[in-house]
């Protein structure tokens, strides 16, 4: 039987590859023979963050705790380190409040510890936070942070990530041109990488940015491409959301049938992974669609479900509110659901083209 080394090598190795399930079961193999607690506690982080990535949350606390059960108290870098995975599934998994409590814990023990490149990737995983959490400004900010950290570390990896996120918080800020120069400069980044996973997201965030221009013929086949990847690696997450732009996309050109289709597909996942909030995006894009049929009570119903589903997020608990003034016949107060939020959305009929 392969030693703990052995082993850890070779989930690390399937993990660069983007293989989360065959790295997290390495992960969960080595894990008895590791030497030390705090070797022990860092092959529970590496299963943890595979299941993270395959969208499997509760597994991926699950081992978040059993890893901080049994690493050292002494140990700064490792409990940090932790904090920060717990609370991307945290953040993943509905609690965007618990997540940045986590990150910003994380972040005071990188800074104490001078740990430059724990600080970068906290910067980043706090601008993330902030996004799913409502408050764009602190997400840009704490994005162009970590895209400053990564630049001094030269670390491509992070810097391509970073550029993904900034492209996603300058579309969502109404920002489309400036949003997809960065995801054109990560799918760069990423190709040059051979970054499986890297070069499916950002396609993806190409695609958006092509969907919120109004060029619908690209934008489909960039999520084609996008969906192409994730269906390579085993993705669920991302690929969901790669789903419902593809739905959004075939709303748009007034497909309803192929938008029913990929929005179905893309549901079925986020109920997979507890996603309440791509779910909510489903239930928004069924009322839009009931309403333009003619069925405006088929579409009320489907508006509460999705008002429901967004509580957590305050970013998405505004689109409700908009769409309902909009399925009202009253788009002047479609604008004032995004005031405050630092962004210049403002939807004024349907379909929405959602950022």
């Amino acid at each position: 039987m392969p030693n703990f080394d052995t082993l850890i090598d070779q989930a690390e190795a399937q993990r660069a590859r983007s293989r989360f399930k065959t790295a997290r079961a390495l992960f969960l193999r080595a894990t008895p023979g590791a030497a030390t607690a705090a070797g022990r506690a860092q092959a529970l982080q590496g299963a943890a963050d595979c299941a993270r990535l395959l969208g499997d949350f509760p597994a991926a606390l699950a081992d978040y705790a059993r890893a901080l059960d049994v690493a050292p108290r002494a140990d700064g870098a490792l409990l940090a380190d932790l904090a920060c995975g717990q609370s991307l599934a945290y953040r993943a998994s509905g609690r965007p409040a618990l997540a940045l409590k986590g990150l910003q814990g994380a972040l005071k023990r990188y800074r104490a510890r001078k740990d430059t490149a724990g600080v970068a990737f906290c910067l980043w995983a706090l601008g993330g936070t902030h996004r799913i959490a409502g408050d764009l400004p602190a997400a840009r900010r704490h994005l162009l942070a970590a895209e400053k950290a990564y630049a001094k570390l030269g670390d491509g990896e992070g810097a391509a990530y970073v550029q993904c996120a900034l492209g996603g918080v300058h579309r969502m800020l109404g920002l489309h041109l400036r949003g997809a120069r960065y995801y054109q400069r990560a799918n760069a980044l990423m190709r040059a990488r051979r970054d499986a996973f890297g070069v499916a997201y950002s396609c993806c965030g190409l695609g958006n940015a092509a969907r919120m221009r109004g060029d619908l013929g690209p934008a489909l086949a960039l999520f084609r491409r996008a969906e192409k990847g994730y269906a390579r690696i085993g993705d669920i997450v991302s690929y969901a959301y790669t789903l419902w732009s593809l739905g959004q996309t075939h709303k748009l050109r007034g497909d309803f049938r192929a938008a029913r289709a990929a929005l179905a597909r893309a549901e079925t996942l986020f109920k997979r992974t507890g996603d309440g909030r791509g779910r909510a995006y489903v239930q928004q894009a069924y009322a839009e669609m009931e309403a333009l049929e003619g069925r405006p009570l088929a579409a009320l119903r489907r508006l509460r479900a999705s008002a429901a589903l967004v509580k957590p997020y305050a970013w998405e608990a505004r689109h409700p509110r908009a769409l309902a003034a909009l399925l009202a016949g009253q788009p002047a107060l479609a604008a004032l659901a995004y005031r405050g939020s630092g962004s210049n959305f403002c939807p004024q009929s349907l379909p929405v083209n959602w950022p």
